[in-house]
């Protein structure tokens, strides 16, 4: 099948693209690495443009509002117009955004180019009006913020290493991990929540180290039964507990997320980068059986749903498929390799009748 004459939409940013995010209503909204935002309607159209001062690398949607990191800082923007409500400046760049209960968090880091590392960071709490509460300056950088049974945590670095519990006053609740290697990504289920470790392992919100890889976990996807987990020497490995389901090996992977069901099972998608080509791979996230693999452009980004899932580009290409479609497209396809194969077969015989 071609993957990309199956998207049910194509659209172009007219910059690489640094960030994508569906809404709920059935629009996309997509971020670029100079500033540039556009927001599409459920039928492809165009609603608006606008121009934030720097690199969009989050984007969030609470009720009628907008919200993007944009370099320094966190802006809010009207989501049926494009229109500037309010922007706030961090202390350093501005690294990722979280809406959770009533409150905006934002998360910021400063780095220090001559010793290569993080001198500081800082969880900033923001009301939707863009009143600014409080900051939690810390030590350690959150390199991933997760929401998990009513609460709020937050994957530390070096120092501390470990996961915070913050709570909407700033109170931090510190829990340590079975191992002192930075986290660097995590996911959550329902019933769990798992963070990648840089020294391959994975723990989960008790702080046990529940397996470990070979190499640093890059990207994480938490299933019903285990994780996905994309490894820094490419290697994309799917466990059920500590049982290995399936494992695939590639050049890095860029970005990885499950995506809706097709013939009765989820599907995984990832995007591969090999430093001059890129990879989109899609497979039964179950068995680990490749349903398609085709070469693209470099991709940035990835946002899914139940239905849809949007990749982003490096050429500012942005591609959305829907559910009912791919399912259609794939069957359509296969059903013309087999025609091709009858076809093939019946020359065969043909080609040995006038051979003989």
């Amino acid at each position: 099948m071609d993957l990309f004459a199956s998207a049910w939409m194509t659209r172009s940013l007219g910059e690489s693209v640094s960030a994508v995010h569906l809404e709920q209503e059935g629009g996309i909204f997509a971020g670029g690495w100079n500033g540039n935002l556009k927001h599409w309607d459920a039928e492809g159209e165009l609603v608006w443009t606008a121009t934030l001062p720097d690199r969009i690398t989050v984007l969030a949607i609470h009720g009628d509002s907008v919200f993007a990191t944009a370099g320094l800082h966190v802006v809010c923007l009207e989501a049926a117009t494009g229109t500037q409500r309010w922007s706030h400046a961090l202390e350093g760049s501005a690294d990722s955004l979280y809406v959770f209960e009533e409150y905006l968090y934002a998360v910021s880091s400063v780095y220090d180019i001559e010793h290569n590392d993080f001198l500081e960071s800082a969880v900033w709490n923001f009301s939707f009006d863009g009143t600014m509460n409080w900051i939690q300056r810390m030590d350690e950088r959150p390199w991933t913020i997760q929401e998990f049974k009513g609460k709020l945590y937050f994957g530390l670095g070096r120092p501390k290493c470990g996961f915070s519990a913050l709570d909407a006053q700033g109170v931090i609740t510190h829990n340590a991990v079975k191992t002192d290697s930075p986290i660097t990504c995590g996911s959550t289920t329902p019933s769990d929540m798992l963070f990648g470790h840089a020294n391959g392992a994975v723990s989960n919100q008790k702080g046990k180290v529940i397996s470990s890889e070979q190499s640093a976990i890059e990207l994480l996807y938490a299933t019903s039964e285990g994780y996905v987990a994309a490894l820094e020497d490419g290697t994309l490995i799917s466990r059920n507990g500590k049982v290995e389901a399936w494992s695939a090996v590639g050049d890095p992977v860029a970005v990885q997320s499950g995506g809706f069901s097709f013939q009765g099972h989820q599907t995984h998608w990832v995007g591969r980068w090999s430093g001059s080509q890129g990879v989109i791979e899609i497979r039964n996230i179950d068995s680990g059986e490749l349903l398609v693999s085709t070469q693209s452009p470099r991709c940035e980004s990835i946002a899914s749903d139940s239905t849809r899932l949007a990749l982003g580009f490096e050429n500012g290409e942005i591609r959305l498929w829907e559910h009912s479609m791919f399912e259609r497209r794939m069957k359509h396809g296969h059903k013309s390799e087999k025609k091709d194969e009858r076809k093939t077969a019946l020359q065969d015989k043909l080609r040995a009748l006038r051979d003989r």
